[in-house]
């Protein structure tokens, strides 16, 4: 027997269980050619020796999957996506499951070869947080192939056999305009991110909502897109504050871009109402007003999601979400789009998790015009 301070090697299991250290080890790293008596000896003696076994080398032997999931963030230096990552992480490892982790960037092939990576090593789904806006048919791809799970925090990521879970991006373009709106001011700069993003389009489309009917309103000579990081985003913003007929507010479509504009009215010591999308962590610090979500919400519902997609595959069930692309939550009707898809779990009533946008006003977004 081993000395109780001994750390026990796979050698000592092997000698345990009366095997070559070579079974031994072929038993440990999950190879499934082995005799099932081999294989329960060599996991008794590795037990009794207290020698950590591959929970991933059982799991495979036992015909379950891999317990890593792929996650996939377009930037990882976006608060959202940052915040975002962090609640799918601790909703993983409530389920013993792992994330590996793609920081895409602007490279849609480097995109691609992670997927093909997670289907090649059998991952057990893929969660995309953010993807590269030409990436959507890359996905589509994926998804057909058998057994892969796809949930998508993106809306734009969507098709046959991928679960998108998001917030209403169109709602909360149109709460920062009316917060702008509801304090005097008619001018309002926008700041975009992608202007291929479907997360940008439709933020476009809420501001566009708030001020449908308004005379007197202007932003569309005022508003940029493609200011995806926040050198661009300051910029912009720079530019427009050193001219004579810069905007009275801003609205900032990401986190990123937000912290690019307050840079540049940092800078120049000019400080107009703004209101950002998405919160980050200083905003608070700053009184910067945010339309945000609940992203623990979100990370907790797409994580429910690929579960029952896994549990209902073992079983042979239909997968527990309805819709096409199996099935989209999150998105608030508007005039002249379809109504979205609803979890078959709550009766078709509409989701059952808080896709709710709001306003957390802090005092940027509340300066009336003649503050300035």
């Amino acid at each position: 027997m081993a000395k109780q301070n001994d750390r026990p090697t796979l050698a000592t299991v092997a000698a345990r269980a009366g095997v070559s250290i070579k079974t031994a080890s072929r038993v440990l790293n999950g190879e499934k050619h082995v005799a099932a008596s081999t294989a329960e000896k060599v996991e008794a003696a590795a037990e009794e020796l207290g020698f950590r076994l591959n929970t991933t080398a059982r799991r495979l032997r036992a015909g379950g999957r891999s317990p890593y999931i792929g996650v996939v963030l377009s930037d990882a230096g976006d608060a959202f996506q940052a915040r975002a990552f962090a609640a799918v992480e601790a909703e993983l490892a409530a389920l013993d499951l792992r994330p590996v982790v793609t920081v895409v960037g602007d490279d849609p092939d480097r995109e691609e070869a992670f997927l093909d990576e997670c289907l090649a090593n059998d991952l057990t789904g893929i969660i995309v947080i953010r993807a590269h806006p030409e990436a959507a048919e890359t996905y589509a791809r994926a998804a057909s192939a058998p057994g892969t799970r796809i949930v998508s925090l993106d809306p734009a990521v969507e098709g046959p056999g991928i679960s998108i879970v998001a917030g209403d991006d169109r709602e909360a373009g149109r709460l920062a305009a009316e917060q702008l709106l509801a304090h005097g001011h008619m001018a309002l700069g926008v700041i975009g991110d992608h202007s291929s993003s479907l997360i940008t389009t439709r933020r476009l489309q809420g501001i566009q909502d708030a001020i449908a009917g308004r005379r007197g309103v202007g932003w569309r000579a005022y508003m940029r897109e493609d200011a995806h990081d926040e050198a661009s985003a300051k910029n912009v913003v720079a530019a427009w504050l050193g001219s004579r007929s810069a905007p009275g507010a801003l609205i900032a479509l990401s986190a990123t871009v937000t912290q690019g504009a307050i840079d540049a009215c940092r800078r120049l010591g000019e400080w107009p109402a703004l209101v950002g999308i998405d919160d980050f962590p200083t905003a608070e610090l700053l009184d910067v007003t945010v339309v945000d979500r609940n992203v623990e919400s979100l990370a907790a519902e797409a994580v429910r999601r690929l579960r029952a997609s896994a549990d209902s595959s073992v079983s042979g069930d239909r997968p527990s979400i309805s819709g096409d692309g199996g099935g989209r939550l999150g998105e608030g009707t508007h005039p002249g789009e379809n109504v979205t898809a609803r979890d078959s779990n709550n009766g078709g009533k509409g989701p059952d998790f808080d896709n709710a946008v709001c306003v957390i006003a802090r005092g940027s977004g509340e300066e009336p015009p003649d503050t300035r």
